[in-house]
């Protein structure tokens, strides 16, 4: 079974003549799903902080080392600016990621969980994306990679939920509407 990121394993799993249990139904089942879907979005926002923190690092070092009118490109205000909205986003999505990981189990655990995951797919997306910029036309070649934290990027921002979902809960709760 082929995927779209290489490096994430899947497969389809077949359970015939396995006995079964019901945990729960209804209500109780729904927020039960709800919070296995929250603890793996915090474990996902760690791993975009990651990626993203990488990738601020490489955008950084090349701006450090490439030269371009006789200076490196760091010195130049717009690759400053970039990598420090970076630094700024991948701080905000840390934290969120570490309050989130810190509220399990706590009645406001599913609200800390889609911060953590709006705000490191924002960071990961950003970082994916202008490190490459930074890069310029090495950044879209095979000899860095950088593609494959656009990819992973693309690919995390849709699993256990995408922005849309989470940002819409985030809403109903802030609202006040029943989600």
């Amino acid at each position: 079974m082929a995927g779209f990121d290489n490096a994430r394993l899947h497969t389809d799993l077949a359970f015939a003549q396995a006995p079964i249990r019901i945990i729960a139904t209804g209500g109780r089942a729904f927020a039960l799903a709800r919070d296995v879907l929250a603890r793996m979005a915090v474990v996902t926002a760690f791993e975009q902080v990651g990626g993203a923190e990488s990738l601020m690092r490489a955008a950084r070092d090349y701006a450090l080392n490439r030269k371009a009118f006789g200076q490196p490109i760091g010195a130049f205000q717009s690759v400053k600016h970039r990598i420090a909205e970076l630094y700024g986003l991948i701080e905000i999505a840390r934290a969120n990621a570490i309050h989130a990981a810190a509220r399990v189990g706590k009645s406001d655990f599913v609200e800390a969980a889609a911060c953590a995951r709006i705000s490191a797919t924002e960071a990961y997306d950003t970082a994916a994306r202008d490190c490459i910029q930074i890069h310029g036309g090495i950044g879209v070649t095979w000899e860095l990679g950088l593609h494959l934290h656009m990819r992973r990027a693309r690919s995390l921002a849709i699993e256990q939920g995408n922005m849309l979902y989470w940002e819409d809960f985030l809403a109903d709760q802030l609202t006040g509407v029943a989600a």
